[in-house]
């Protein structure tokens, strides 16, 4: 498969991990691997993204489209989440995954925004000629309980399956399962926690999605450090609070401080914000060479 030089602008995150059976420490030739990048498209060509280069090649799939597609078919506005592996001239992509918020029939239309799944998305100024009972694919990042759209897709035809993905912080004050303001019905789940990244598939409903099948995080393989861009959730009663789309926690006792309205870049590790300054004596020396190059 020939790979060309189309380097992917994003803003939203980045994991590291080891692979897979990795004893700590293992590495391969070129360095750690299991880099994931998660965020907006903003630009197709070579390009640095956050001091990194990356290349994919146009013929690998993207999991998660709608409809199916090849990384040749991205475009900006797409948010996607990538595995990537770093080598001696830089970072390769070997893993696309398309993350769309909400996935649904417009219900509503409104002044620069649309109802989909029961959730409000802002157009973002993006011009459309929408209609209610249109399907639709939407790319972009959760504020509070809607989506700020950077991308919507009108999906051909009828016959497709409702997805939701977001940020679970708990049931709503009638114990029903919400993500973002979508009511999630059909499946009870039991082992979520505040925080947790979820994806949800299933069927349309007038103000939500009933589930067919429920996963957790963005990727198939265990991730290490992140670093993610996107917006404050409010603290909920017992501090806790998180970067939504992130699946990372912390806990403040000042929770005036933190503010829905800031898009803000954070760290994090093990599924925790980490607090400033915690890189910790047990940072082998290239984790924290790359920690410096991602400002954690």
């Amino acid at each position: 498969m020939t790979t060309f030089s189309r380097a992917i602008a994003v803003t939203l995150a980045i994991w590291l991990c080891a692979p897979a059976g990795a004893q700590d420490g293992e590495e391969r030739e070129g360095g750690i691997i299991g880099t994931g990048i998660v965020g907006t498209i903003t630009q197709l060509g070579s390009v640095f993204v956050n001091n990194l280069r990356i290349e994919v090649s146009d013929g690998m799939q993207v999991v998660g489209s709608v409809p199916a597609m090849t990384a040749a078919d991205l475009r900006p506005g797409h948010t996607v989440a990538i595995i990537t592996e770093r080598q001696d001239d830089g970072w390769h992509a070997r893993h696309i995954r398309k993350v769309l918020p909400v996935v649904g029939k417009v219900t509503a239309l409104g002044d620069g925004e649309i109802a989909v799944l029961g959730t409000r998305v802002d157009l973002g100024g993006q011009s459309t000629d929408l209609r209610v009972g249109d399907w639709v694919a939407v790319s972009g990042l959760w504020q509070e309980q809607r989506v700020r759209a950077s991308r919507i897709e009108r999906l051909a035809g009828t016959a497709h399956r409702a997805r939701l993905s977001g940020t679970y912080l708990g049931p709503d004050p009638t114990g029903n399962t919400v993500i973002g303001g979508s009511l999630v019905s059909g499946i009870d789940p039991q082992h979520l926690q505040p925080g947790d990244l979820v994806r949800v598939y299933g069927q349309p409903t007038p103000d939500g999605i009933e589930a067919l099948r429920l996963e957790t995080g963005l990727f198939d393989e265990t991730v290490g450090l992140i670093q993610v861009q996107g917006y404050y959730s409010r603290p909920q009663p017992d501090g806790l609070y998180t970067v939504l789309g992130s699946g990372l926690v912390s806990y403040t006792d000042r929770p005036e401080m933190i503010s829905p309205d800031d898009r803000v870049i954070r760290c994090g590790q093990q599924g925790r914000l980490r607090v400033e300054q915690a890189t910790g004596a047990a940072e082998t020396e290239q984790v924290a060479h790359l920690l410096t190059e991602l400002s954690c």
